[in-house]
């Protein structure tokens, strides 16, 4: 993969993983007083599942490089 497309693709991949948690929590916000606790575990679950997948790239790259060099 050449410099450009890297830059596009990790542009993409942080525009998704901005993107997403935010969907979530303007879904906590104005969800009933009575659903927030419910919201609320979701939007927890799904911050440590992007966060997982975000340090898994970074460990495939270092990977990567390293074999490269």
């Amino acid at each position: 993969m050449d410099a450009s497309s890297l830059i596009i693709w990790l542009m993409g991949e942080v525009l998704i993983a901005v993107g997403v948690p935010l969907f979530y929590l303007g879904r906590y916000l104005a969800a009933p007083d009575g659903e927030k606790a419910k919201k609320a575990r979701a939007l927890k679950i799904l911050a440590v599942v992007w966060m997982g997948v975000g340090v898994l790239i970074y460990i495939v790259l270092l990977a990567r490089l390293a074999m490269n060099a």
